[in-house]
């Protein structure tokens, strides 16, 4: 997380906008009169809580996120806004120590290594006749065409150097391919092979939508493990991802919920189905981290447990003992001590449900879709799901059987922050075991055992026999002739625009030039989703007007400390084989517009949603308005339509007098 993205995150928009704007509730929504233009007569502005973002629907037809309101509002440059939201957030900005160029070079290159290693299982799914087994298991879980375009979902043959023949061809070497995880080494026989084969191959996403590594399913009957997913790696950390949150964050802000389940195909099937707010834990206990993640877009967070994982009084007692010898490897899906923590710390919401006996939400989802919501709606706050489960099948005269359930209850309790909820539980478990609240109150609990620490908890790292690191870092790998041309894992267009703009500025004048012949206007900061990126920008944009030269050397000299940290990341990525300045700035041209078509699209589905919800309020002023967009926004998306036709047409014409020696 970037500090700017940290202070936003501490931050509510609706409150620093409501500071000098009069709002009023629309549907979930806030309007008010624009603070940038005289308007008295209709309320065109919004803030978006769920989004964290404004936008005036008038005549500035601007929007943002926090840092660009205050920076409009308050005449502030990046630097300004950046001190005073850091202030008013308690985040304190501190000089981050220097990025290492190498280390960041080669988490790109592995990037881009996953990403082709993607496209590879991926083609090698769709048209591979090895993988008719895999394509007839898919066909069976009934996942359509959309939903394995959409997950990408490949095939891994059954071989033991495909992989590695594959892409040693393409210049890794094996050194690489381990440290991406794609191969695995015998210690004893110094042997290396490719770590996936004959298994369904799904990739894994951060949050930002790049491949860090793999979920594979054996395609075997009796196959070991059933799912073998990425060894650590330096993109890959369990502990640290949820599956399919790239493509669901818009749905968990729209649902004000998201769901976490088990599997992989559980997220698939809820997708196929439009329960789009589900996202996949990765085989463990929920960590904070992820919760953390999660709660950029809500705080209340559903984990749906299969029966066999939650159900049961055994496993619950199992979770306990797994509490207490933490120096042993316990798999706990569901550790209520660890939630309950998570909820006080981070002021969130969670709530469990569990699926009928012998279903997972991929079943339920399947065969009857409308059982779904239903069942999310029945979800119980954690400590009262632990009441439910450990008294199911209680007797209330074995006075010894209860007093077990309220000792293994009331720590969790007792671990509850607010006291109010507190309180309620004592009562709660009381009224449930039929006893006083008195003689719970009285219950002493066991002290649990000293416990071991695990040697993976240690700040020391393990090593294998004879001294070698565990775990094979993607930056120590020799640098070896690799194409400068692998894929970027990504779809960072803004992020390349930049770097190609901060290497030779000139591109920005002739991409302005292009955009403008096709009837666009010029890249602005307004662009770019990043407050860094636009702030970038518009710093490029002053540097030019004072000089027609412009080197990074000036322009890392004009940014603070954040910005330079962005800067370094930019200059880390992937340059282009491509040295003709008339054929970059095409490509980079027909980059902007891409990106500028999927906001106006994205824009025009959020307004069509705000109209439903003004319909529903009755909201007079609001449905005038969003009426208005979407009569202007197709008329938009035709526009810049008409002009990525016109400018691919033109870069084609280019390519072919070039081939034909024109040029």
């Amino acid at each position: 997380m970037t500090v700017t993205e940290e202070i936003k995150s501490r931050l509510d928009i609706v409150d620093i906008v409501s500071e000098s704007v009069s709002l009023r509730r629309s549907g979930r929504n806030y309007a008010g009169f624009c603070p940038f233009h005289q308007n008295t007569r209709t309320p065109a502005f919004f803030v978006f809580p769920e989004t964290q973002t404004w936008r005036c629907f008038g005549a500035c037809a601007e929007g943002g996120d926090l840092f660009s309101y205050v920076m409009k509002k308050e005449g502030w440059e990046f630097k300004e806004a950046l001190k005073n939201m850091a202030q008013r957030a308690g985040v304190t900005l501190e000089e981050e120590k220097p990025v290492n160029k190498e280390v960041q070079k080669a988490q790109n290159k592995q990037a881009g290594l996953l990403q082709a290693a993607s496209d590879y299982f991926n083609q090698l799914f769709l048209y591979a006749p090895q993988a008719e087994e895999a394509r007839q298991y898919v066909a069976r879980r009934s996942l359509n065409e959309d939903t394995i375009a959409h997950f990408a979902i490949g095939f891994a043959l059954d071989s033991w150097d495909a992989c590695r023949s594959h892409f040693n061809m393409q210049g890794y070497s094996d050194q690489e391919l381990l440290a991406a995880g794609l191969l695995t080494e015998n210690p004893d026989k110094g042997t290396k092979y490719d770590r996936f084969r004959n298994r369904l191959m799904i990739p894994i996403r951060d949050v930002d939508g790049r491949i860090v590594g793999f979920g594979a399913r054996t395609l075997e009957k009796d196959g070991i493990p059933k799912y073998l997913n990425s060894p650590q790696t330096d993109l890959f950390d369990k502990s640290h991802l949820l599956y399919g949150l790239d493509s669901a964050k818009r749905a968990i802000r729209e649902a004000r919920q998201a769901v976490i389940v088990e599997g992989y195909m559980d997220v698939m099937q809820a997708w196929q189905a439009g329960f789009q707010n589900v996202v996949a834990q990765m085989g463990t206990a929920l960590t904070e981290h992820q919760l953390r993640m999660l709660k950029r877009y809500t705080k209340q967070f559903i984990l749906a447990l299969d029966a066999d994982a939650a159900g049961a009084k055994a496993t619950l007692r199992s979770l306990q003992v797994a509490r207490e010898t933490l120096d042993r490897d316990v798999e706990v899906k569901f550790d209520a001590h660890g939630l309950v923590h998570h909820e006080g710390r981070l002021q969130a919401d969670i709530r469990v449900i569990t699926m009928p006996e012998g279903k997972d939400p991929d079943n339920i989802i399947q065969e009857n879709p409308e059982d779904w919501p239903k069942l999310v709606a029945q979800a119980k706050p954690v400590v009262a799901y632990v009441i439910s489960v450990a008294t199911a099948d209680l007797d209330m005269n074995d006075a010894k059987a209860k007093t077990a359930v309220a000792q293994q209850v009331l720590p969790l309790i007792k671990d509850i922050q607010d006291p109010i909820e507190r309180d309620h539980y004592w009562q709660l478990l009381a009224r449930t075991l039929r006893i006083d609240e008195r003689a719970l109150r009285q219950i002493r609990l066991p002290q649990p055992p000293q416990r071991t620490v695990r040697r993976e908890e240690t700040a020391v790292p393990t090593k294998k026999p004879g001294g070698q690191p565990a775990k094979t870092s993607w930056a120590a790998v020799p640098k070896k002739g690799v194409s400068s041309g692998s894929p970027i894992a990504s779809d960072m267009r803004q992020a390349d625009f930049l770097q190609h703009a901060i290497r030779s500025p000139q591109i920005i004048v002739r991409v302005n030039q292009k955009l403008q012949e096709c009837g666009q206007g010029q890249v602005v900061d307004g662009d770019f989703l990043m407050a860094e990126d636009r702030a970038i920008m518009r710093q490029m944009y002053q540097l030019i007007a004072d000089s027609p030269v412009v080197t990074i050397d000036e322009l890392w000299d004009s940014l603070e400390q954040t910005l330079q940290n962005r800067l370094k990341f930019l200059l880390t990525l992937p340059q282009s084989p491509e040295t003709e300045l008339e054929r970059i700035s095409d490509t980079l041209v027909l980059s902007v517009l891409d990106w500028r078509l999927a906001k106006v699209r994205l824009l025009l589905s959020e307004v069509k949603h705000l109209l439903r919800e003004a319909q529903t309020e009755g909201d007079v002023e609001a449905l005038a308005i969003y009426t208005q967009q979407l009569k202007e926004l197709p008329l938009a998306v035709l526009q810049l339509n008409k002009a990525r036709d016109s400018m691919s047409a033109t870069s084609r014409r280019r390519a072919e007098d070039a081939m034909n020696g024109r040029y």
